[in-house]
């Protein structure tokens, strides 16, 4: 039996690098875009690789899809912190390269092994969960997932923001948006700045 693709999926599929079946497993639409700014992946690798420590991971595990920005949502830009003038241009880009879902490829440049997951949310029951020990605790944190965001950039490309937010369960995991600046051809979190954070 023969399959026939539309030019318009197989030309998505190239572009993403993903197999069909991979994208009918993840559950990623056929005309998503995929990610490719490799200043992007600098900031992000940046994020995550400071990120990394806190949970003792073997590997990190980073969604495959970007966050969507929800203009109303809890956790939207607007809404979570009062952006400084210098980073106005960058949020600006920001919110426009959050407005959809794009696919993510393997090109982050970490001290750690990672892999790219499907959509794996952890979602919790609603019974109360026992008091966590720390044998408990350790294993849940280290098989969490990274959902992150295009990186939003000034015309300079010497700010940038981006979200990153960690789920490792019910009331398990953090997350933040970053305001960074290039320094020395390196980026940092921007200092002297309260960015908006939050813990499950």
């Amino acid at each position: 039996m023969k399959v026939v693709l539309s030019s318009a999926l197989a030309a998505s599929l190239l572009l993403c690098g993903c197999s069909a079946h991979e994208r009918v497993q993840n559950h990623i639409p056929a005309n998503t875009g995929v990610y490719e700014d490799a200043e992007g992946y600098a900031v992000l690798s940046a994020l995550l690789g400071a990120a990394t420590q806190e949970t003792r991971g073997a590997i990190v595990r980073i969604n495959m899809l970007t966050h969507v920005e929800s203009v109303n949502g809890t956790h939207s830009l607007e809404d979570c912190m009062k952006i400084p003038e210098e980073f106005r241009e960058a949020a600006n880009d920001y919110e426009r390269r959050a407005a959809t879902a794009l696919v993510l490829r393997k090109k982050f440049t970490l001290n750690v092994p990672y892999d790219l997951a499907g959509e794996t949310r952890l979602v919790g029951s609603k019974a109360k969960p026992s008091s966590p020990t720390a044998a408990d605790t350790t294993p849940k944190v280290s098989a969490g997932v990274f959902y992150i965001s295009p990186v939003g950039f000034d015309a300079t490309r010497t700010h940038a923001i981006a979200y990153e937010n960690y789920i490792c369960g019910n009331l398990c995991g953090w997350g933040a948006f970053h305001l960074l600046l290039k320094n020395g051809g390196k980026w940092e979190e921007a200092k002297d700045i309260t960015a908006c954070t939050w813990r499950y």
